[in-house]
Protein backbone atom coordinates (compact mmCIF):
# COMPACT_ATOMS: atom_id res chain seq x y z
CA UNK A 1 0.00 0.00 0.00
CA UNK A 2 1.20 3.51 -0.82
CA UNK A 3 0.04 6.34 1.45
CA UNK A 4 0.70 10.07 1.55
CA UNK A 5 1.17 11.52 5.02
CA UNK A 6 1.16 15.28 5.64
CA UNK A 7 0.24 18.12 7.96
CA UNK A 8 -1.70 20.91 6.24
CA UNK A 9 -3.73 24.01 7.03
CA UNK A 10 -7.44 24.35 6.13
CA UNK A 11 -6.48 25.26 2.54
CA UNK A 12 -4.11 22.29 2.15
CA UNK A 13 -1.02 24.49 2.61
CA UNK A 14 2.09 22.46 3.49
CA UNK A 15 4.96 24.90 3.71
CA UNK A 16 6.58 28.15 2.82
CA UNK A 17 9.95 29.53 1.84
CA UNK A 18 11.76 31.18 4.73
CA UNK A 19 12.39 34.78 3.60
CA UNK A 20 15.68 35.01 5.50
CA UNK A 21 17.27 31.69 4.53
CA UNK A 22 15.48 30.92 1.26
CA UNK A 23 14.88 27.37 2.53
CA UNK A 24 11.60 25.50 2.62
CA UNK A 25 10.01 25.02 6.02
CA UNK A 26 6.96 23.38 7.50
CA UNK A 27 4.11 25.61 8.61
CA UNK A 28 3.55 23.99 11.99
CA UNK A 29 5.58 22.42 14.79
CA UNK A 30 3.08 20.14 16.49
CA UNK A 31 4.54 17.49 18.82
CA UNK A 32 1.37 15.37 18.66
CA UNK A 33 1.60 15.29 14.86
CA UNK A 34 5.31 14.45 14.94
CA UNK A 35 4.53 11.57 17.35
CA UNK A 36 1.77 10.40 14.97
CA UNK A 37 4.20 10.55 12.02
CA UNK A 38 6.79 8.54 13.92
CA UNK A 39 4.26 5.93 15.07
CA UNK A 40 2.84 5.50 11.57
CA UNK A 41 6.11 5.40 9.65
CA UNK A 42 8.47 3.47 11.94
CA UNK A 43 9.44 0.18 10.29
CA UNK A 44 8.09 1.39 6.96
CA UNK A 45 9.49 2.96 3.79
CA UNK A 46 9.47 6.77 3.70
CA UNK A 47 9.88 8.57 0.37
CA UNK A 48 11.04 12.20 0.32
CA UNK A 49 11.90 14.80 -2.21
CA UNK A 50 15.48 16.02 -1.78
CA UNK A 51 14.57 19.43 -0.30
CA UNK A 52 12.21 17.87 2.22
CA UNK A 53 14.79 15.27 3.19
CA UNK A 54 17.44 17.95 3.68
CA UNK A 55 15.06 19.90 5.93
CA UNK A 56 14.79 17.01 8.41
CA UNK A 57 16.44 17.74 11.73
CA UNK A 58 17.64 14.14 12.00
CA UNK A 59 18.47 12.14 8.90
CA UNK A 60 18.24 9.46 7.93
CA UNK A 61 15.09 8.78 9.92
CA UNK A 62 15.81 5.98 12.34
CA UNK A 63 14.12 2.59 11.93
CA UNK A 64 12.75 3.39 8.46
CA UNK A 65 13.84 2.77 4.90
CA UNK A 66 14.67 6.30 3.69
CA UNK A 67 14.22 6.87 -0.05
CA UNK A 68 14.97 10.20 -1.74
CA UNK A 69 14.07 11.50 -5.18
CA UNK A 70 16.82 13.87 -6.29
CA UNK A 71 17.36 14.83 -9.90
CA UNK A 72 21.11 15.16 -9.27
CA UNK A 73 21.52 11.66 -7.81
CA UNK A 74 24.28 9.78 -9.59
CA UNK A 75 23.83 6.44 -7.84
CA UNK A 76 21.47 4.59 -5.50
CA UNK A 77 23.62 5.83 -2.60
CA UNK A 78 24.08 9.50 -3.56
CA UNK A 79 22.48 10.64 -0.30
CA UNK A 80 24.12 9.04 2.78
CA UNK A 81 21.71 6.80 4.68
CA UNK A 82 19.10 6.75 1.93
CA UNK A 83 18.32 5.00 -1.33
CA UNK A 84 18.25 7.64 -4.05
CA UNK A 85 16.59 7.89 -7.43
CA UNK A 86 17.20 10.54 -10.05
CA UNK A 87 13.88 10.18 -11.86
CA UNK A 88 10.31 9.59 -10.83
CA UNK A 89 9.67 6.66 -13.18
CA UNK A 90 12.39 4.50 -11.62
CA UNK A 91 11.26 5.48 -8.12
CA UNK A 92 7.64 4.65 -8.93
CA UNK A 93 8.58 1.19 -10.28
CA UNK A 94 10.63 0.55 -7.12
CA UNK A 95 7.78 1.71 -4.85
CA UNK A 96 5.12 -0.30 -6.70
CA UNK A 97 7.27 -3.43 -6.53
CA UNK A 98 7.91 -3.07 -2.80
CA UNK A 99 4.38 -1.94 -1.94
CA UNK A 100 3.34 -5.59 -1.80
CA UNK A 101 5.88 -6.15 1.01
CA UNK A 102 6.15 -2.72 2.67
CA UNK A 103 3.80 -0.01 3.74
CA UNK A 104 5.11 2.98 1.81
CA UNK A 105 4.66 6.56 2.98
CA UNK A 106 5.17 9.51 0.66
CA UNK A 107 6.37 12.24 3.03
CA UNK A 108 6.73 15.32 0.85
CA UNK A 109 7.30 17.85 -0.47
CA UNK A 110 4.59 19.32 -2.58
CA UNK A 111 5.96 18.24 -5.97
CA UNK A 112 6.44 14.65 -4.77
CA UNK A 113 2.86 14.52 -3.45
CA UNK A 114 1.65 15.86 -6.80
CA UNK A 115 3.55 13.16 -8.70
CA UNK A 116 2.52 10.30 -6.40
CA UNK A 117 -1.13 11.12 -5.61
CA UNK A 118 -2.55 9.17 -8.56
CA UNK A 119 -0.69 6.06 -7.33
CA UNK A 120 -1.66 6.36 -3.65
CA UNK A 121 -4.24 4.17 -2.01
CA UNK A 122 -4.78 6.35 1.06
CA UNK A 123 -4.05 9.81 2.45
CA UNK A 124 -3.24 10.42 6.13
CA UNK A 125 -3.68 14.14 6.80
CA UNK A 126 -3.35 16.18 9.95
CA UNK A 127 -5.42 19.29 9.29
CA UNK A 128 -4.69 22.37 11.38
CA UNK A 129 -7.63 24.71 11.96
CA UNK A 130 -5.65 27.70 10.63
CA UNK A 131 -5.07 29.49 7.35
CA UNK A 132 -1.49 30.47 6.54
CA UNK A 133 -1.43 33.45 4.18
CA UNK A 134 2.24 33.23 3.14
CA UNK A 135 2.25 29.52 2.28
CA UNK A 136 3.70 28.65 -1.11
CA UNK A 137 3.56 24.84 -1.12
CA UNK A 138 0.27 22.95 -1.18
CA UNK A 139 -0.98 19.37 -0.96
CA UNK A 140 -3.06 18.24 -3.96
CA UNK A 141 -6.82 18.40 -3.40
CA UNK A 142 -7.98 14.90 -2.36
CA UNK A 143 -11.44 15.22 -3.93
CA UNK A 144 -10.01 16.35 -7.28
CA UNK A 145 -7.75 13.30 -7.23
CA UNK A 146 -10.41 10.64 -6.66
CA UNK A 147 -10.40 10.35 -2.86
CA UNK A 148 -13.26 10.37 -0.41
CA UNK A 149 -13.09 11.16 3.29
CA UNK A 150 -13.29 7.90 5.23
CA UNK A 151 -12.65 9.13 8.74
CA UNK A 152 -12.17 12.47 10.48
CA UNK A 153 -11.76 13.42 14.12
CA UNK A 154 -13.22 16.73 15.27
CA UNK A 155 -10.77 19.58 15.70
CA UNK A 156 -9.15 19.31 19.11
CA UNK A 157 -6.37 20.83 21.18
CA UNK A 158 -4.08 18.69 23.27
CA UNK A 159 -2.26 20.57 26.01
CA UNK A 160 1.08 19.52 27.41
CA UNK A 161 4.57 19.00 26.00
CA UNK A 162 3.41 16.32 23.54
CA UNK A 163 0.32 18.27 22.52
CA UNK A 164 -0.55 20.58 19.68
CA UNK A 165 1.27 23.80 20.70
CA UNK A 166 -2.10 25.50 21.00
CA UNK A 167 -3.36 24.52 17.56
CA UNK A 168 -6.67 22.76 16.95
CA UNK A 169 -6.06 19.73 14.76
CA UNK A 170 -8.12 17.06 13.06
CA UNK A 171 -6.90 13.70 11.79
CA UNK A 172 -8.30 12.70 8.40
CA UNK A 173 -8.09 9.48 6.43
CA UNK A 174 -8.93 9.67 2.75
CA UNK A 175 -9.37 6.60 0.53
CA UNK A 176 -9.52 6.22 -3.21
CA UNK A 177 -13.07 5.99 -4.56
Amino acid sequence: MIKCIACVDKNLALGRTNKETGKAELLFNIPADMAHFKAETTGKMCIFGYTTYQSLKYRPLKDRMNVVLWNEATSLTSVPGAITFSNFGDLLRFAKTLSTEYMIFVCGGASLYKQFITYCDELDLTVVDETVSDADAFFPDPKENGFTLKESTPFQKEDGPKGTNGYSISKQTWVRL
